[in-house]
């Protein structure tokens, strides 16, 4: 066990191999799909002179969800690139909302935070209070740094920067009409602020 950890801890290439594994077996990836988001990436990152090379992964996912692994690459399921089908400036927000986090380290960080509550689960307490501090704690102001970064890169790779207000604007009316994503939410500040903070507000 912790060979395991300290495996997570040191080497995210490792971490990020044991996560998407069991990913690719639940959903499967879609290649063309991945193909055709990966130009918007590779230009976000070329724009901003990000040398690490990240690959976008698109799988067979019926809810609206994105992340980052803490290595390379960023996952996004179907129904949220169906979501941004005709609004490529949005898509271009939330990868590089997700570039962002492996960028600045927050991936690799949370990598660590969900080891470290794995190996507590000994003591149920400790772990649950862990994961609610690091939710609802940490990962806060890392939105809001990867919201701020993610508009800079947009503007550098001549996205519209106002579209990450857009796209969570039109996230938070999806959520309110359908219910659907309250779970994906729940970990990050409320939209309204996340809204105001990319407004100026």
């Amino acid at each position: 066990m912790l060979h395991w950890l300290w495996e997570l801890f040191d080497d995210p290439a490792a971490a990020e191999a044991k996560v998407i594994g069991p990913l690719l077996r639940q959903a499967p990836e879609l290649p063309e799909w991945s193909a055709a988001v990966q130009p918007v990436l590779t230009r976000l990152l070329t724009t901003n002179q990000i040398p690490k090379k990240m690959v976008s992964r698109v799988l067979a996912v019926p809810e609206l969800n994105a992340f980052a692994l803490p290595y390379v690459t960023i996952v996004l399921t179907q129904a949220l690139v169906e979501f941004c089908r005709d609004e490529r400036d949005q898509l271009a927000f939330v990868l590089g909302h997700e570039a962002a986090h492996i960028h600045l380290g927050h991936a690799k960080e949370r990598s660590r935070a969900n080891a470290l509550a794995t190996v507590v689960r000994i003591n149920p307490l400790l772990g649950m209070g862990l994961k609610m501090l690091f939710d609802r704690a940490f990962s806060r102001e890392q939105e809001y740094e990867a919201d701020r970064l993610a508009v800079a890169m947009c503007a550098r790779a001549g996205y519209a920067p106002q579209a990450g207000a857009a796209f969570l604007a039109r996230l938070g009316a999806y959520a309110s009409s359908t219910g659907k994503i309250a779970q994906l939410l729940s970990t990050h500040p409320p939209l309204q602020e996340r809204i105001g903070q990319l407004r100026g507000g």
